[in-house]
């Protein structure tokens, strides 16, 4: 009997110890329903070939349908086998010398029950391009890269996802997931690292420890992990917005304007200064 009841709360302690992300934020129709996406531009210096670069990153997170069939955005909702996801395009371009690298990396959660379904990577530069993507089946995901890299310039490979794994570049949305039931919490995760790069990554994941504590007015994110610490600043109310990105590499993105805005509809000259410029775009503060 005492070691059932002594496996009963080990149990219990490895259950309350696990990710604390939490769908939720995903399924707010309130905030995501509105037919625009959240916009947020960051000054940034972004570290690119060992040195830090002065530049600016856009996040842009917005809910659409999605075909689990193709994995891709389809013409219709209507469409059989199609469910809504969250998008989060994380978009860079960072002047290294003479040339420049340009970077987007793309994030699909499905909003029913918050699991990534595909995530995908464009990185060029003034050497060649590379393209990364992975697909998720079940626990598994099949993992592609065609890259300029002797060696490895071409190849795929299935990848399984432990429990509790995440990827790196999850982290600017899953830290705005954790249960903040309480002001304070801490769980372990398993963390795969970034797939931001030219060449192709290794997937390897390794134990993580995520921490928070609230504030009168922030939220404050600890991920210790393989690489170093990543810190994350949110507003403690809802949506969580990411005020402060600090990275393990040196990297730091500080939030500059935050619009929640159908930015599609925004394609001419002078968009970008009309669309900065209207406090009717802005959340409030």
């Amino acid at each position: 009997m005492r070691s059932a009841i002594l496996l009963l709360f080990l149990s219990l302690g490895l259950t309350s110890a696990r990710a604390q992300f939490l769908p939720g934020f995903l399924q707010n129709s309130s905030y995501w329903n509105d037919g625009k996406a959240e916009f947020d531009l960051y000054d940034a210096q972004v570290v690119r070939e060992g040195e830090p670069r002065q530049t600016e990153v856009l996040h842009i997170l917005v809910r659409e349908p999605f075909d689990l069939k193709q994995l891709v955005k389809p013409e219709s909702w209507s469409q059989r086998g199609v469910v809504p996801v969250l998008k989060m395009n994380q978009i860079l371009c960072a002047p290294t010398g003479l040339y420049l690298v340009q970077q987007m990396h793309s994030n699909f959660w499905r909003v029913d029950n918050a699991r990534l379904v595909k995530w995908s990577l464009t990185s060029a530069d003034s050497c060649g391009n590379s393209f990364k993507e992975g697909r998720r089946s079940g626990e598994n995901f099949t993992y592609e890269w065609h890259t300029y890299w002797d060696g490895m310039a071409d190849g795929s490979a299935q990848i399984t996802l432990p429990p509790d794994g995440f990827f790196y570049d999850e982290l600017p949305l899953r830290v705005r997931t954790i249960d903040f039931a309480k002001a304070a919490g801490d769980f372990e995760i398993q963390l795969a690292p970034t797939i931001i790069s030219s060449k192709k990554t290794e997937l390897v994941w390794k134990p993580a420890h995520v921490s928070f504590t609230t504030g009168e007015k922030f939220i404050r994110v600890n991920v210790q992990h393989a690489a170093g610490r990543d810190e994350f600043v949110l507003d403690r109310d809802f949506p969580h917005l990411l005020r402060e990105w600090k990275g393990a590499d040196g990297s730091h993105l500080k939030l500059k304007r935050s619009l929640k805005v159908a930015y599609w509809k925004y394609g001419k000259n002078g968009d970008r200064e009309r669309a900065l410029h209207d406090p009717m775009l802005r959340p409030p503060d």
